[in-house]
């Protein structure tokens, strides 16, 4: 009985402590409550940490809009591409360990490694893979873990036949694919699965018991908010073949022990996670990225990627910090080493607002004069978006020309392979065409609606993605050849896909 009391008082304690943490900043509370109403979010929790406290953590809307549980600061959300800085720091490790080096080349590791282009597959160092400098544009290749059946080592292997878009360490172009080769270099080095090493290596001494790196864990866990795409409720999917790239879920609460570790120099409470040398690598530019209209109107002079972080300057202050989505959840981290502050932001919705709060947060607590309302400029750059998508898509039904086919419907069934993704099949089912993409068919399946003459208009099952045209073509002899697909989006690249009839 006294245990349970004395229990219940430190619990009190605790309530108290983080509810007076909380009213220091009780026009930030207002803010972040509005702006998530105004972005007709589901649900949005954040956490603040400044000289190694947690200073500020808060949760706002539901788990599920169907139901009426809250989300609470220990409620677990797909994190996707903050995982990469989790990947980036166990390459660390394994330097600071003496298990392998930055310079050392991909291949030494795994023998199998191939690219299109053989020379750059040979010269592709472990520093490569972490900092988005190789060749390909950005989410080049993500059609190959996104929703497919295929296993890591399949992916690396059809990735082999995938064009360069541009010449190696030229330029930025973000990339999923090596982050994920670069989970299996861990596998490889450690002779632990990349799963095993997140939570033994990270999991375990940084205090983080809410946080998984399988799909299969985030889906057991009880406290978990559900996402949400096109405004309704989302299953969870499973994106375990993303391995280092996207894999990990985690909580506001966890990751501010990450943060914290990442503010203290790579210590965590006595625990020498990081070294000071491989810190300072892993925070530091390797590839410049031109900074866009409104980094210039924020005072950003500076921007890049590191290895798993972007970095930038904002100000006067220089600021580590990375974003991550899936379908139905968006996320953002950001660390002031400096300051001593930085931030967690997740969402189960899809919403530029982690990005506006990153920037209120800093200007919040740091101290910084602003009078800028990022929330609302945000909300606008969305708006806009959506009228211009909207536009475009008036614009095509417009233009219809509603013409006959002119090939028979029959000639169009039957099996095609693009040879970096896999097969497709188009199938007569009861006088109507099917199209399904076998590598993932649960998500790429569809009715084919003619649209003219030999395109037609299909609408995956999946939730997350606009409606596509797929176009057939024909030779001299009107004998059909192949299709491409049109499905106009930012993540995923439908159009580099042409599939041939076997």
């Amino acid at each position: 009985m006294r245990h349970r009391i004395v229990s219940l008082i430190f619990s009190l304690l605790i309530v108290s402590s983080v509810s007076a943490q909380n009213s220091e900043h009780l026009e930030f509370d207002k803010y972040v409550a509005n702006a998530v109403d105004s972005f007709e979010l589901p649900g949005l929790s954040i956490a603040i940490v400044k000289d190694g406290e947690l200073v500020f953590d808060k949760a706002y809307g539901l788990k599920d809009i169907n139901k009426s549980e809250k989300i609470d600061t220990k409620s677990v959300f797909a994190i996707a591409s903050l995982s990469k800085a989790f990947t980036a720091a166990a390459i660390g490790m394994l330097v600071d360990e003496g298990k392998l080096n930055w310079t050392d080349r991909v291949s030494e590791y795994i023998p199998s490694f191939s690219l299109s282009d053989e020379y750059v597959a040979s010269q592709l160092t472990i520093e490569d893979l972490l900092c988005h400098r190789s060749g390909f544009n950005t989410f080049d290749g993500d059609l190959l873990w996104y929703g497919t059946n295929y296993s890591r080592e399949e992916i690396i292997e059809r990735f082999e036949n995938y064009k360069m878009s541009y010449d190696f360490r030229t330029r930025y172009g973000y990339q999923n694919i090596m982050f994920l080769i670069a989970g299996e270099v861990v596998e490889e080095v450690s002779g632990m699965s990349w799963e095993e090493f997140m939570k033994e290596r990270f999991f375990k001494p940084l205090e983080m018991s809410n946080s998984y790196a399988t799909f299969d864990g985030f889906r057991s866990e009880t406290n978990k908010a559900l996402p949400h795409t096109k405004g309704g409720l989302d299953e969870i999917r499973s994106y375990d073949n993303s391995g280092g790239a996207a894999a990990i879920s985690s909580n506001v609460i966890d990751l501010s022990h990450w943060i914290s570790m990442w503010l203290n120099g790579g210590v965590y409470k006595e625990d020498t996670i990081l070294s000071k040398a491989t810190h300072s690598k892993l925070l530091s530019l390797h590839t410049p990225i031109n900074p866009s209209s409104f980094d210039v109107s924020n005072g950003t002079e500076f921007k890049g990627y590191a290895l798993g972080w972007f970095v930038m300057n904002y100000g006067s202050s220089k600021v580590a910090y990375h974003g991550g989505g899936l379908p139905g959840y968006i996320s953002k981290i950001f660390i002031l080493p400096t300051e001593g502050v930085g931030g967690i932001i997740l969402s189960n919705g899809e919403t530029s607002l982690p990005t506006a709060l990153m920037y209120s947060a800093i200007d919040e607590f740091t101290g910084k004069e602003s009078e800028k309302d990022y929330a609302q400029t945000y909300l606008g750059f969305s708006k806009r978006y959506k009228a211009y998508l909207d536009k475009k898509g008036d614009q095509r039904s417009e233009k219809r020309g509603k013409g006959k086919a002119n090939i028979d419907t029959e000639d169009l069934v039957g099996e095609y392979e693009d040879i970096v993704y896999g097969k497709a099949i188009v199938e007569n089912r009861k006088g109507k065409l099917y199209l399904k993409l076998l590598p993932a068919e649960d998500l790429f399946s569809s009715e084919m609606e003619h649209w003219q003459q030999n395109t037609y208009r299909v609408k995956f099952k999946d939730k997350f993605l606009p409606e596509g045209f797929i176009t057939f073509e024909v030779d001299a002899n009107a004998e059909v050849q192949g299709f491409k697909i049109d499905l106009p989006n930012p993540d995923f690249h439908f159009h580099n896909l042409h599939f041939k009839k076997n």
